[in-house]
């Protein structure tokens, strides 16, 4: 009897190792073949123009992926939950703006200046997480309402007004590289992920993500305060969002009532988080995936340019981009169940 008890304890956690292997090895596949893929347009890229491999240009592709890894490691958060956050580049434009005007017109330093880029996309990242997760709204629906809410806020802001001179330390830090032509930008986006990386693998709140988004409805039996988790997701999502309007300004020097108010960041964030192996059905992904996705199509976007293709076709090529990692999680999904029906109906036979 105690034998039979053994082999009945030993058996589910054999099975979610198991699981858990074949999912990592999915995603090591899909990790390669994005850098095959990467690779790949590097060589194109250099065979037309061999300026593309330069120091510089190399330099300047990473550090331009900054911002949209910023707001991809937001909306990471928000993806795993099972929910979406359209509203992310509004949140940018206006903590861009808002940041930007007291540097401009008060001389606010760079420290200062985070503090409040944070504070600005948590008080916009809360109303969000008040429509999503206290009124229940369904989050696209809620996100596409602040969408236009907070694109509009910008302009009341603004007031006709533009950013154009703020402290030089601000566009210093946003185009200085390092040794080997490491930007210093760079740095503060990897030390972001690695955070990040830590919160959501080694905390408890980073388990309650996972299991939110894997099943709703299990994770609340199991005793998880799953609405106060996705309140805390739209939290963390505007929190980066207002981080990402910190470093637009390092690295443009500029904002306008305009800044964000197109689809194109959003586009991008979320097309960096799916890239990078984040399940749009929620609880799958992670932040290293987010970085990964936003350099890929800060790679890809340079390379059209360099290739002569016209700006209008670059959504385009986004749009493309998401609906293949969309077309893959979706095949890796049916693998995964596949395997799962398996062992059960093996467990089952035994």
């Amino acid at each position: 009897m105690t034998t039979q008890t053994n082999a009945e304890t030993v058996r589910p956690a054999t099975e979610a190792t198991t699981y858990r292997r074949s999912w990592s090895a999915a995603i090591l596949r899909r990790e390669l073949l994005l850098l095959i893929v990467m690779v790949a347009i590097v060589l194109a890229s250099i065979a037309h123009h061999p300026y593309f491999w330069s120091s510089r240009n190399i330099a300047f592709i990473l550090a331009d992926s900054m911002v949209i890894t910023f707001l991809a490691l937001g909306e990471t958060f928000v993806l795993l939950s099972r929910g979406v956050d359209l509203s992310i580049a509004p949140i940018m434009g206006l903590s861009a703006c808002i940041v930007g005007f007291r540097a401009q017109d008060h001389g606010m330093t760079l420290l200062p200046a985070v503090f409040l880029g944070a504070l600005v996309g948590l008080a916009l990242g809360l109303g969000n997480a008040l429509l999503v997760a206290v009124l229940r709204l369904p989050p696209i629906i809620a996100t596409l309402g602040t969408l236009s809410v907070y694109g509009g806020l910008q302009f009341v802001v603004t007031g006709g007004r533009q950013v154009d001179h703020v402290p030089t330390q601000y566009t210093d830090l946003g185009s200085e590289t390092l040794a080997w032509g490491i930007p210093t930008i760079l740095l503060i986006g990897c030390a972001a992920v690695l955070v990040t990386a830590v919160l959501l693998r080694h905390t408890t709140f980073g388990r309650s993500v996972y299991a939110t988004g894997n099943d709703l409805e299990a994770a609340y039996r199991a005793g998880i305060r799953t609405q106060r988790v996705i309140f805390v997701c739209y939290l963390i999502c505007g929190l980066f969002a207002g981080l990402a309007g910190v470093i637009y300004l390092m690295r443009t020097g500029s904002a306008v009532a305009t800044t964000g108010t197109d689809t194109d960041a959003n586009l991008n964030a979320i097309a960096a988080a799916l890239i990078g192996g984040t399940a749009l059905t929620g609880g799958r992904g992670g932040a290293f995936g987010a970085i990964a996705g936003s350099v890929f199509l800060s790679l890809t976007l340079t390379a059209m340019v360099f290739a002569g293709i016209p700006a209008i076709w670059q959504p385009a090529g986004v749009g493309a981009a998401i609906l293949i990692a969309v077309l893959a999680d979706g095949k890796a999904r049916r693998r995964n169940n596949t395997f799962r029906l398996g062992r059960v109906r093996l467990r089952r036979s035994s």
